[in-house]
């Protein structure tokens, strides 16, 4: 059996996911290849199972077809002028140079896609692939199925058809998302698709979307991890090693950009303003970005990649919090209680599906950052519920979040695929 995984880039949480799940594969014995963008700034990996994809075909070939696609991201940019602050990016279902599976030159049992935006042309890539081909995507956001965003907010329009759309500057009922809604519905229609989703958050409103409308399958598998390098430090030597000589409490959080609005840090800086106490407590980030003044101390670790390294931060911290205000499964809450470090975050997205409320850690209401101060203030005071719900988490991480279960799941779907396919042969002959 070989599988072909898609994903734009080799770095973010998408790539994360995706990546752990290709080696969890490779582990399994499944032929695995990892079909990315060629590097343009990003990491570059020596490892064959990774195949970059960098066509290199005449301009004149596609000459019409390259300017429309010239056309549509001048229109792209008109329209995304003067939309609101602090939102995702807003993605076009058409890429130049076209992409097609065939002229990427790859042949496979399985087609599976991950976080595709800016790396497959949906018209020109989906023809290209026969109907009755098994398509499995892992949604790691809303894009596939929406006219253009990746997280909709309160926008409920690609329930049926996308259209004045809230996140353009430009919008009306035939605006771009309407545009883009109706090429990705086009080019899905008769394919073998089979959605899979990390949370059931996510599958549920990725059922409502008419682009998904004709999918055969939907289902939930939880994102993986390796619970051998994601596990609990000695929390005195973790600081050590670290570079930290604090007895204080220490409260963790992070993400790849600290700036990024959904991701709710700015409710965390009005609830670190608001704690009880704060001559005890210090907080420790990591990521991107710069959140400001923050009147408690704070260590920063900048961006880290090194998965043995963040092991140590999550380890280092009492807690860890995760305000994000619309999320589909973070991956920072699933890593620190796999070293054993309880969560406070907010009940947004899919959260709820592993951060158990007393057991795990503790939840707040979504944006009320009153509630999100009482759960850091609790659990700062309470040392032995800390500890138990540090304990509980490793062992619910370790029993739901594994990376190789996960990959077990993802090779039954495969085979299911692949055996139907071949009913379907053996029916046509």
């Amino acid at each position: 059996m070989l599988v072909d995984q898609f994903n734009t880039t080799l770095s973010g949480g998408a790539a994360v996911a995706a990546r752990r799940l290709h080696h969890a594969l490779l582990h399994s014995g499944i032929s695995s290849r990892f079909c990315y963008l060629a590097p343009n700034g990003q990491i570059k990996t020596e490892d064959s199972s990774y195949q970059p994809m960098n066509p290199r075909w005449k301009r004149s070939r596609h000459l019409l077809k390259w300017s429309k696609s010239r056309l549509r991201k001048m229109q792209l940019k008109r329209a995304l002028k003067g939309r609101p602050a602090g939102l995702e990016m807003f993605s076009s279902p058409q890429v130049y140079p076209v992409t097609s599976y065939k002229d990427i030159g790859l042949k496979s049992d399985i087609i599976h896609l991950h976080w595709v935006a800016k790396l497959i042309d949906y018209t020109s890539f989906f023809a290209s692939v026969p109907d009755e081909f098994p398509i499995v995507w892992t949604l790691h956001d809303m894009n596939p199925f929406t006219g253009g965003c990746h997280y909709a907010g309160d926008c409920m329009r690609f329930e049926k058809e996308c259209s004045h759309c809230p996140q353009l500057g430009t919008s009306g009922m035939h605006d771009l998302s309407w545009d883009f809604f109706h090429e990705k519905r086009e080019a899905l229609a008769d394919k073998n698709l089979h959605i899979v989703s990390p949370s059931h958050w996510l599958e549920a409103v990725a059922r409502q979307s008419t682009i998904f409308r004709n999918a055969q399958s939907f289902r939930t598998i939880h994102n993986g991890l390796d619970t051998n390098i994601f596990r609990p430090h000695n929390k005195k030597d973790s600081r050590s090693k670290l570079g930290l000589n604090s007895d204080k409490i220490i409260i963790g959080f992070g993400a790849e950009s600290l700036e990024n609005y959904r991701k709710g840090f700015q409710h965390l800086l009005r609830a670190f303003s608001n704690l009880k106490t704060k001559d005890n407590i210090a907080a420790l980030t990591f990521g991107n970005g710069n959140l400001g003044d923050i009147d408690i101390e704070v260590i920063s670790t900048g961006f880290v990649r090194d998965p043995q390294k963040q092991s140590l931060i999550y380890s280092a911290a009492d807690l860890f919090v995760m305000p994000s205000l619309e999320d589909n499964l973070p991956q920072t809450g699933i890593e620190a209680m796999a070293c054993g470090t309880p969560v406070v975050a907010f009940a947004s997205g899919g959260v709820p599906e592993y951060v158990h409320h007393g057991e795990t850690g503790l939840l707040a209401r979504t944006g009320n950052t009153a509630e999100l101060t009482a759960q850091i203030d609790w659990l700062v005071a309470h040392q032995t519920e800390r500890q138990l719900m540090g304990e509980n988490s490793r062992k619910f991480v370790i029993e739901h979040f594994d990376h190789h279960k996960q990959a077990a799941k993802y090779v039954r779907v495969y085979r299911e695929l692949l055996s139907d396919k071949q009913k379907l042969t053996h029916q046509a002959a």
